[in-house]
């Protein structure tokens, strides 16, 4: 065998393994492609009704949010007629101490005209006696 019949020889058999290395890795590949498309389809059909979901649960907090912002005013208003009704309540018991002391000052005066009274009756009754 000639030298160039050895060089081809070498180069075929280097052809061949690497043929058969590419065409391994081809199907490897095919493989990986093919599991990679199979795990994206599972997770899709995952992921698609759980974003429906929370679509689902965002357009009820809007709602619930809504709700929550047209009755500020309504709670608001409540506690501002709370707010008044303790200033009433407060104002109320200044009125009725006020009352009470009046009401005190009067029986005292009632007292003391009670006892002047007396004290003027015996003196008169005891001048005439």
């Amino acid at each position: 065998m000639d030298l160039l019949t050895v060089l081809v020889l070498l180069i075929t058999i280097t052809l061949i393994a690497a043929s058969v290395y590419l065409v391994t890795v081809c199907e490897e590949v095919k493989k990986t492609l093919f599991v990679a498309r199979e795990l994206i389809k599972r997770v899709d059909s995952e992921v698609e009704p759980i974003v429906s979901n929370l679509q689902v649960v965002i357009s009820n907090m809007k709602i619930t949010s809504e709700v929550v912002a047209s009755r500020v005013d309504e709670i608001q208003s409540a506690m501002e007629a709370v707010g008044d009704t303790g200033r009433n309540i407060s104002r109320i018991n200044v009125v009725v101490g006020q009352v009470a002391d009046v009401l005190g000052r009067i029986s005292l005066l009632s007292a003391g005209a009670k006892g002047v009274g007396q004290y003027l009756r015996e003196r008169i009754s005891h001048k005439r006696g």
